[in-house]
């Protein structure tokens, strides 16, 4: 293995680490517990961080944006448990800041949601997805 790649693999691990670090010490993070309901939410939330890392924004930033949003879904009357979703508002959050910051042009953003959606939900079953979906549980 060349140095060049362990250093990248080692880069990997160390982030998986941390984001599984943060999760196991958030509200329903711990073992019994469902921190995740679907494995885009750990996605949403690792994104964040690693925006956060990667200095794209502020923690500040990201909280602000995070309770615009549900201010907006609570002023538009969300009120219920079936339309809450703490991810949704997560992800809005993470969009706010990342075209705030350039990185997310609005643009690219509505070219790749219609994409996406776009696309049936079994298109790429034939193909191996090696992602972990899971922090582990017992930590």
């Amino acid at each position: 293995m060349t140095a060049a790649l362990r250093t990248r693999s080692h880069d990997v691990e160390a982030a998986r680490r941390l984001v599984e670090d943060l999760v196991c010490d958030t509200p329903g993070g711990r073992a019994g517990e469902m921190a995740f309901e679907e494995p885009w939410e750990i996605r949403a939330f690792a994104m964040a961080v690693a925006g956060h890392q990667a200095g794209r924004f502020t923690w500040d930033e990201f909280q602000a944006a995070l309770i615009a949003s549900i201010d907006e879904w609570e002023a538009g009357g969300g009120t219920t448990v079936s339309d809450w979703s703490y991810y949704v508002h997560w992800l809005t959050a993470l969009e706010v800041v990342m075209a705030r910051s350039g990185d997310l042009p609005r643009s690219s953003l509505d070219e790749r949601t219609a994409h996406v959606l776009a696309t049936t939900a079994t298109a790429n079953h034939h193909e191996p997805h090696h992602d972990p979906i899971a922090i582990d549980p017992a930590r």
